[in-house]
């Protein structure tokens, strides 16, 4: 390319990242055009939803970016089941999340920071002021209430003792690692309610175990706790469930199954119910386990269920649950009879949507739940259990109607590894005309044992899916080997295999779209977020075949990753042996080993305060391109950032520079001048 056209090209994508970054122009001054950066960061949030105990209600959170104050904002709503219009109940400048129902259905209880502290708060449906239910010495994190609303019950830590301050005054506060503070150690309490006020709060487990999870007893008085040894997370796999019958009562051991177990429901229908995988390690399905409390083994209520079960709601006749399957997400039925599985998984929902988030109401008759397609935005909608026929409830992204976006649709391809079938998620460009290739993203999630779904997608975290189809881009998301929705088999497929078949999977998606005419095999780039970064950096020391690549938070080095890491145990299960009993294994498998092979520019982001994947490992990464000198790298850390960044305007600079990275090395060949 001669300088004058270069030149041109680079300007041209200038003047197109600033038009892109522009606000919105209001809804009624164009029909339909491309999403930009601005309409992805303008997209609100939906979670938490819960249905109230009649059904009349619905229940549920939307949280969008505030760039002003710079902070997540979330917000309460509720929408009635009658096709009544959602109202705003919060309006707090910060976090109203967790809503709970009273047990008769009158009031709210919702979690919220706007004190010093995260507490608990109620408010009425019908709205009005909203008020404090605790009034607890620190954060007040997971809560419930007892099924006859007399109590609450709710997980926080202790008040810093006068030892601990003691001690902290003469010693300063250092930082042993595998150990605690015991304010760090959080524990059940119990507080008696009073018109929808906390009373003093007891606690109810052992000083010496870290709660993660409750249930109430039916009978309101006994509860059953999910803990681990110690606040560490790698001690989850020695998790186990106690029960206390009543207060005063001491806490007895029911379970402790291989890999830790947490507690999910506890009805008198059914008993108690808690979800755990019963291996200490490994990629098996997590099936829910029906506990006998008076003594003796759990026994799974989902065995005929092949892949990761999670709990809706149960009664003396059917256990419901829901379950990812391949690119989408159902409901199922299975049928219970004296307390035990009956038959075969029962699929209550259709295909037509991509289904989660259940949540039923106290008799079992009717279920609320988020709904989304692919060019449907998430909704809350609402069914009778009996026939599946879901009404729409709200509307929380409107604007979505106006935005032109690419045609998606799960495409498959056998892998040149050994013929497996591997699935993916293809977007096409806005606009695109069969057999024209055209530039082909490759966006990789994490995991491994993540999922790219057929759904609502205009950006994958830090990746902006419908920008990029927008702009003349087809992107592909592949479901390799390790990934979850295909059942437990092909989720255990990359054990002691990770940057193989996995990778070869991948690679073997973009072959099938090139040898279509789909992809332009001169215009391919790669990114991901996590292991999805981890094979980001692994495919650009393989080939040389991609012109342009980002890697997010992504592990190099699998050596020195083990020691950094809060979680080793994860090569435990993808590698097998510690890194001192196979170091050659760990390098074969360590993109870093063959870091002089890269000649793909290279854009690298990472939180700083990563500790799943600590920003150790992109900087070393990083520091080898750059002095290496074969292929131009750029090293961004966001301040104070975990795993994910989460900061709006943190988040903006992401995106943003993801879309700048891609147009610089792949630029389209469409006019970039974004569609009015």
């Amino acid at each position: 390319m001669c300088a004058h056209v270069r030149f041109r090209v680079r300007a041209l994508a200038v003047v197109f990242v600033l038009m892109w970054f522009a606000a919105p122009l209001p809804l009624a001054a164009f029909q339909q055009r491309t999403m930009s950066v601005e309409d992805v960061l303008s997209i609100r949030s939906l979670s938490d939803v819960t249905i109230s105990p009649d059904g009349r209600w619905v229940a549920y959170v939307v949280t969008e970016r505030d760039f002003e104050e710079d902070l997540n904002d979330t917000d309460i709503w509720i929408v009635g089941t009658d096709g009544s219009e959602p109202r705003r109940l919060t309006f707090h400048k910060g976090s109203d999340n967790s809503p709970g129902w009273s047990a008769d259905g009158t009031w709210l209880a919702f979690r919220s920071d706007r004190g010093d502290f995260s507490q608990v708060y109620g408010i009425r449906p019908n709205g009005g002021e909203a008020w404090q239910v605790t009034d607890w010495e620190a954060n007040v994190g997971t809560f419930a209430m007892a099924p006859d609303g007399s109590a609450i019950g709710f997980i926080s830590s202790a008040k810093k003792s006068e030892t601990d301050e003691e001690l902290e005054e003469l010693r300063g506060r250092p930082i042993v690692w595998d150990s605690a503070y015991a304010e760090d150690w959080s524990r059940l309490w119990v507080a008696q309610l009073d018109e929808g006020r906390a009373l003093e709060a007891e606690q109810r487990s052992p000083d010496t175990l870290f709660v993660n999870d409750f249930v109430w007893a039916p009978d309101s008085k006994g509860l059953a706790f999910g803990v681990r040894p110690s606040p560490t997370l790698r001690t989850n796999r020695y998790g186990a469930v106690y029960v206390v019958s009543e207060p005063g009562a001491e806490a007895r051991l029911v379970t402790s199954m291989p890999g830790g177990e947490r507690t999910v429901n506890w009805s008198d229908e059914v008993g108690l119910i808690v979800s755990g995988t019963a291996h200490e390690v490994g990629t098996f399905n997590s099936q829910l386990w029906w506990v006998p409390l008076e003594g003796g083994d759990p026994f799974s209520l989902t065995a005929g269920l092949d892949e990761h079960a999670s709990f809706v709601g149960a009664n003396d006749r059917a256990l419901y649950v829901e379950a990812r399957h391949r690119t989408g997400a159902r409901l199922y039925r299975i049928p219970l009879r004296n307390g035990i599985a009956n038959g075969p998984p029962e699929v209550v929902t259709d295909d037509a949507l991509y289904y989660y988030r259940f949540s039923t109401t106290q008799d079992m008759s009717k279920v609320a739940f988020v709904a989304a397609g692919p060019a449907d935005a998430p909704d809350v909608h609402a069914t009778a259990l009996d026939e599946f026929d879901p009404q729409r409830l709200t509307t929380i992204n409107p604007q979505v109607e106006q935005f032109a976006l690419g045609e998606q649709s799960v495409v498959s391809w056998e892998s040149s590894a050994d013929g497996e079938g591997i699935e993916g998620v293809l977007t096409l460009p806005v606009g695109y005309r069969p057999g024209t290739p055209v530039p082909l993203l490759l966006v990789i999630h994490g995991g491994p044992s993540g999922i790219s779904s057929n759904t609502f997608a205009p950006t994958r975290g830090a990746y902006p899916i419908q920008v990029f189809a927008g702009m003349g881009y087809a992107v592909l998301q592949p479901n390799y080997r390790g990934s979850t929705g295909y059942g437990e088999r092909f989720r255990g497929l990359n054990r002691g295999d990770i940057s193989g078949t996995d990778w070869i999977d991948i690679n073997s998606g973009v072959d099938d779209l090139v040898r279509q005419g789909i992809a332009d095999p001169d215009r391919l780039g790669i990114m991901g977020w996590s292991f999805g970064g981890h094979h980001t950096y692994w495919g650009v020391t393989q080939t040389d075949r991609f012109a342009a690549a980002s890697a997010g938070a992504g592990a190099n080095d699998l050596i020195s990753m083990y020691s950094q890491t809060d979680y080793p145990e994860f090569y435990h299960t993808y590698l097998g042996p510690k890194p001192w009993e196979d170091f050659e294994l760990y390098e074969e498998r360590s993109a870093y080993r063959y870091v002089e092979r890269v000649v793909t520019p290279l854009l690298i982001q990472v939180g700083e305060k990563d500790e799943r994947v600590p920003a150790e490992q992109s900087i070393q990464f990083f520091e080898a391109v750059r002095a290496i000198g074969k292929a131009p790298t750029k090293l961004v850390l966001y301040p104070d950032q975990p795993h994910g960044v989460r900061q709006p305007r943190l988040v903006r600079d992401l995106i943003s520079r993801n879309v700048e990275w891609f147009l610089k090395w792949i630029p389209p060949e469409r006019d970039l001048t974004p569609e009015s």
